[in-house]
């Protein structure tokens, strides 16, 4: 954090977040520091503020904005406002962008990468949970960054399956990064902010306010080259980052429905009204592989049947990387293991041909894949065919959120989990 981070941070006290008057008054003045320093007759004579506003202007302190900064660097969290340098410039070409930015993570060079934005419903159904997991999960695969606003539904979706693929996320919070909020999704906030980064313009410990949402979704749009709203109903809070994107600029893609499915009356109308509709992570990125070709890496971009596999995603199996890992030659690795045949299933309490009961008969414990942590171990033995929800997994292994987060992530990069909608689990 730099020490004009103060003054940045005033004036977003100031003005409130989602103002239009930031851009206008650093035109005018040229920095968040000269803004502050400008004396009462020099605001008014500029003209920008209007009657209602110049009171809360004129009555909030510094020291509010200081003990925000020093809650900041206490909880280890960055702040960047317009006068520094790695201020985005997608949102410095949105009319309302924020005078101050809080950070956990690493925030990306935004305008050097191919971010892609994924919106839905927070109620989504099967079919939308899956469509938006693999969708983000081959767009990060292929090195676009997924951001999205870590809500339930299709924003959890777009999250997991970017981390699925060990990609990078960025999730647009509508309140403080350490709020309380959405409790189910703690672990993945947590594994994001390791991998990507958690933004909000609300400072540290800001309630998730109803109206904090739709703010919010501008930085959504403004930060991404593009929008994908997968399922969203008739009146959908999606539709209304759709319409911001459409006003700044942005590709808006859709993922068709069920035409009796009201899910899919907003995406399907989207259509109707010329988004594009996309079947796949390759009908988008086809957008942009020419203008990021130092991002986007993909050799088999239009098969569809073929998955995404380049130097972004983690092989199941590299012996190279085990060899490594275990201090022996690849040669010395033992063979992959394969599941076992299915046996034939013989008649209720009777031997079968050779003499052997049904219990007898049932195939040994299959070993969870070599290279394995030992806590993800645990949980792939955890897991059944029947779904797990993930607060009854933590119970059954003791685990907090962060660590079955991780361990789920494991999984998945290995093949050895199936995701669910309403955060379930099952053995893959």
């Amino acid at each position: 954090m730099s020490e004009n981070d103060i003054y940045g941070v005033w004036m977003q006290q100031a003005l409130g977040e989602g103002s239009r008057r930031v851009p206008s008054l650093l035109e005018y003045f040229g920095s968040c520091r000269a803004v502050y320093e400008a004396d009462e007759q020099e605001i008014r004579l500029s003209g920008i503020l209007g009657p209602r506003e110049l009171p809360r202007f004129f009555d909030t302190p510094l020291d509010m904005a200081a003990e925000i900064v020093e809650a900041c660097r206490r909880l280890g969290y960055t702040i960047i406002t317009p006068d520094d340098e790695e201020y985005p410039t997608r949102l410095r070409n949105i009319p309302d962008y924020p005078a101050a930015l809080y950070i956990c993570g690493t925030l990306p060079d935004i305008d050097d990468e191919a971010c892609i934005a994924m919106v839905g419903t927070r109620r989504a159904s099967r079919y939308g949970y899956s469509t938006a997991t693999a969708i983000a999960k081959d767009l990060a695969a292929c090195g676009a960054i997924v951001i999205s606003g870590c809500a339930r539904g299709i924003d959890t979706a777009a999250h997991q399956g970017a981390l699925l693929s060990g990609g990078r996320t960025i999730a647009v919070l509508g309140c403080g990064i350490n709020t309380r909020y959405n409790m189910e999704n703690e672990g993945l906030r947590k594994v994001i902010s390791t991998s990507g980064a958690l933004i909000s313009e609300y400072p540290p410990g800001s309630p998730p306010l109803s109206y904090h949402f739709p703010i919010r979704n501008r930085l959504i749009s403004a930060l991404s080259l593009g929008v994908i709203v997968v399922e969203a109903g008739a009146k959908s809070g999606s539709l209304i980052t759709a319409n911001l994107a459409l006003e700044q600029g942005k590709d808006i893609f859709s993922v068709p429905g069920q035409l009796n499915s009201y899910l899919s009356k907003g995406t399907n109308r989207l259509i109707f009204d010329g988004a594009i509709p996309i079947e796949s992570a390759a009908d988008v990125l086809d957008e942009y592989v020419v203008k990021f070709p130092h991002r986007i890496v993909s050799n088999n971009l239009r098969d569809r049947n073929s998955r995404v596999y380049e130097k972004h995603v983690r092989p199941k199996w590299d012996k190279e990387a085990l060899a490594d890992k275990y201090g022996i030659s690849p040669e010395e690795l033992p063979k992959k293991p394969s599941k076992p045949p299915k046996p034939q299933k013989p008649a209720k309490n009777t031997p079968s041909a050779n003499g052997v009961t049904k219990a007898e008969a049932q195939p040994a414990v299959q070993p969870a894949p070599l290279g394995m942590s030992e806590s993800a171990q645990r949980v792939w033995h955890a897991l059944t065919a029947a779904p797990k929800h993930f607060q009854n997994l933590m119970a059954e292994l003791g685990m907090d959120s962060s660590e079955l987060s991780r361990c789920i992530t494991e999984l998945a990069l290995y093949g050895a989990v199936k995701v669910l909608p309403g955060n379930k689990y099952a053995k893959g």
